[in-house]
């Protein structure tokens, strides 16, 4: 029927070469098509370089301010500022990395629901 929880009952899981600290809120609900979960990051913190194989992500930043930057499949790097209650969503096959400006949190939802699909800068080459 549907499953339920709070934020405030997800234990921080420790994700080997992930940063920011992550919520699996999916490994809680256990949906079949998305793969949510919430990142918490503290002023300065980055996460990993990375693109996906097959996975494009939702970010919809809760609170903070944070610069995202984005390269495409031609190699082009754009850095944009993504702030509360703002949404981006970027396809699978681009780049992407955020830097918080501030302490924040934000709620990142990827589909379909791969598992360990993502592929770091060290992993590509």
């Amino acid at each position: 029927m549907y499953e339920k929880t709070s934020l405030a009952d997800l234990e921080t899981r420790d994700v080997e070469d992930i940063e920011p600290d992550l919520k699996a809120v999916g490994y809680q609900l256990r949906p079949d098509e998305m793969r949510p979960s919430v990142w918490e990051f503290e002023e300065g913190e980055t996460n990993n370089w990375h693109r996906h194989e097959a996975q494009e992500e939702l970010y919809y930043v809760l609170s903070g301010e944070f610069v995202v930057t984005v390269e495409s499949e031609d190699e082009e790097r754009e850095t944009f500022e993504l702030g509360a209650d703002e949404v981006v969503v970027i396809p699978a096959a681009t780049w992407r990395q955020f830097e918080a400006l501030e302490d924040g949190r934000m709620l990142v939802v990827g589909a379909p629901s791969v598992k360990d699909d993502g592929i770091t800068e060290d992993e590509s080459a």
